[in-house]
């Protein structure tokens, strides 16, 4: 039997090093890394020659060790839900945005509404020694609060608001936002009302516009039909099933609640399929208001949240903290705005 042929041996592969590159460039480690970090410090002679060579080789420097001799790392941790949504992609834009100018860099994980994720997640980022953490609503598991506040850095928890937070909050009620929307379909005199919602498992915003869509009903003294309410993913398909299976099953329902856009327009489009008229036989209202919510037909009947800017005063408060100055308030309402449009 022939003998396959060996095959050479890969050759090792590790980081080009400091020293190496200093040796290149003829100058101490200490110049070099004064031409990295801060390039104001050299000659631009000097400057231009080790970058050069630090680009040849693939040079980077090795934030872990700098990290542990400056007790920083210059990283924020971002741990949110999801990463298809737009919603938190604007979140995540302001807090990108905010620590960037600050000389921080973000790292984003997801965790896709579980908080078993975001304990894993959390005690990661923590392991790579993160400056502060910021994490989407207010529901984690104890052990995730527990690293937090042992970890004694800077954390925000944004989207819904908090009354006691782990160390700072921004955002707004979920629950009052729901039952702003609520109570304007109650106004206008619809009856009976449903409610088409996201799993509220994990999710303390989809938990908090359920609370806030009843609270508004009984509070005008209707009573909650919880067969008028479906709780479901979160997409587009989800939201036309839930509104097929109302229509199955209450052909007399007159308006439905949406605890976000997404559910709402995939609502829409249910009805219209069943030609069903918005609002005249069935009013529609959502939560969010993406920007599909006024380019569809008819517009939609939304709540607006500031989402960029929860980002923004997040990554103020995180910089703040960070740079040694007080902030000055640990939790901020950053307030909503109820968007009349078509649908309802």
């Amino acid at each position: 039997m022939a003998r396959l042929p060996v095959l050479p041996a890969e050759p090792e592969r590790r980081r080009p090093r400091l020293k190496e590159v200093a040796t290149l460039a003829g100058v101490s480690t200490m110049t070099v890394t004064r031409a990295l970090n801060a390039p104001h410090k050299v000659a631009d002679a000097t400057r231009v020659r080790v970058e050069a060579i630090a680009r040849d080789l693939g040079y980077t420097p090795d934030l872990t060790a700098r990290g542990l001799t400056l007790q920083r790392t210059g990283l924020v941790g971002a741990v949110v839900p999801l990463l298809t949504n737009s919603l938190i992609a604007e979140i995540v834009q302001g807090l990108g945005d905010t620590v960037a100018r600050n000389g921080l860099q973000l790292l984003v994980g997801a965790t896709g509404f579980s908080a078993a994720k975001e304990e894993a997640m959390v005690r990661a980022f923590l392991s790579r020694r993160v400056d502060a953490i910021y994490l989407t609503g207010i529901s984690h598991t104890v052990a995730t609060i527990a690293m937090l506040r042992r970890s004694h850095i800077p954390c925000v928890e944004g989207g819904n608001l908090a009354r006691h937070p782990i160390d700072m909050a921004v955002g707004y009620s979920s629950k009052d936002a729901a039952a702003t929307v609520t109570r304007y379909l109650i106004d206008r005199g619809y009856r009976p009302l449903g409610y088409i919602g996201a799993w509220p498992k994990d999710n303390d915003r989809a938990r908090d516009r359920r609370r806030g869509f009843e609270a508004a009903c009984k509070s005008a003294g209707i009573p909650v039909d919880e067969s008028l309410c479906i709780e479901t993913d979160l997409d587009l398909h989800a939201g036309a099933r839930s509104m097929g299976t109302l229509l199955d099953g209450h052909p007399q329902v007159r308006a439905v609640f949406c605890s976000a856009d997404t559910l709402a327009i995939g609502a829409m489009f249910e009805a219209q399929r069943r030609r069903i008229a918005i609002p005249r036989r069935i009013a529609i209202a959502g939560f969010d208001d993406l920007d599909i919510a006024s380019q569809v037909v008819p517009a939609l009947t939304t709540l607006r949240v500031p989402r960029y800017e929860i980002g923004r005063q997040a990554g103020e408060m995180i910089c703040d903290r960070l740079g040694g100055r007080t902030v000055a308030a640990r939790v901020v309402d950053i307030g909503y705005e109820f968007v009349r449009r078509l649908t309802a």
